[in-house]
């Protein structure tokens, strides 16, 4: 269980032990006013999550949306966000109707659409649970001997049956909603990591864009360099050879190519100029020497 879950657990489970039966009212006050600070609490975190990440995600920001209504900021939400929204409005009308017609206390709910702008993030996940499982409080305290029957773990296909069977419209509602909202942030927990996945993605197929131009402005800065000394060897192909061996092999390529270029592209022989006034030809031995010169050069080039 991870440490939100662990608080939710907590707070859920002080919402129910805090009844006028079992506690005072001095306890109630406080226990509302620990939940609310911990709202809060987790409201600011929310909003330095969404920041935080569209930071990291390299989102542009988000346009406000100022002086705005509950319903204008709701349309103005992306579908996933919106039918979130819209599944938590559901169940937070049908909850307030309980309570009013069964006179039970209505918990405090918390969730403005202005949250769910301009995404979704796990954070908000959280404080959803909080007021969901509030719900479940009322509708026990209004239906005991109903929701006692309902199993800890039932399926979403048992709680859907449960509301059909139900003669109360507003039980019908609070059940379908809840399990609409499971599916909802189901959903939106999905889009979320696929933003991430598409970011990590995106970032990592630009590293490798930025990787290969930089070995091939490396790599001409080689060629350039070569052929400036007019080595008799073809630079390009010398030069393209080791760096497809050295994205395998970065050290074993390099003692190749710095001792015995040759490897990579043979020295060409018949590119060497005769010596005094072309009475000595060159030779095998020759293209040694510009090998061993090459690799020299090689070792100590800057590129």
């Amino acid at each position: 269980m991870s440490e939100s879950d662990e608080i939710i657990s907590k707070l859920t489970s002080d919402v129910k032990d805090v009844t006028p039966s079992t506690a005072s009212n001095t306890e109630d006050d406080e226990f509302s006013a620990l939940l609310d600070q911990f709202i809060q609490n987790e409201l600011s975190n929310i909003e330095e999550e969404k920041e935080n990440t569209r930071v990291m995600l390299e989102e542009p920001e988000p346009q406000p949306i100022d002086d705005a209504t509950d319903e204008e900021v709701a349309d103005s939400l992306d579908i996933s966000e919106q039918k979130l929204y819209m599944a938590y409005r559901n169940y937070v009308d049908a909850i307030t109707n309980i309570a009013e017609t069964h006179k039970v206390p209505a918990p405090k709910f918390h969730i403005k659409a202005q949250v769910l702008y301009p995404k979704y993030t796990p954070g908000l996940g959280n404080l959803i649970s909080i007021d969901v499982l509030q719900g479940w409080d009322v509708m026990f305290n209004a239906f005991p001997d109903d929701i006692i029957k309902i199993q800890p773990h039932a399926s979403d296909e048992e709680l859907l049956d449960f509301a059909e069977q139900h003669t109360d419209e507003n039980l019908q509602m609070a059940v379908v909603s809840y399990v609409e909202i499971l599916f909802e942030i189901e959903g939106c927990e999905i889009t979320y990591e696929k933003r991430l996945l598409e970011y990590e993605h995106n970032k990592i197929e630009q590293e490798i864009i930025e990787e290969h131009r930089r070995r091939a402005e490396r790599a001409r800065r080689y060629i350039n360099a070569i052929e400036k000394k007019h080595f008799p060897v073809n630079a390009e192909r010398l030069i393209t050879n080791y760096f497809k061996v050295a994205s395998k092999d970065p050290a074993g390529s390099f003692e190749a190519v710095t001792t015995n270029p040759a490897i990579f592209a043979p020295i060409e022989v018949d590119k060497i100029k005769p010596k005094f006034f072309g009475l000595i030809k060159p030779s095998p031995r020759s293209g040694m020497m510009f090998n061993y010169k090459l690799g020299k050069f090689i070792k100590k080039l800057k590129a």
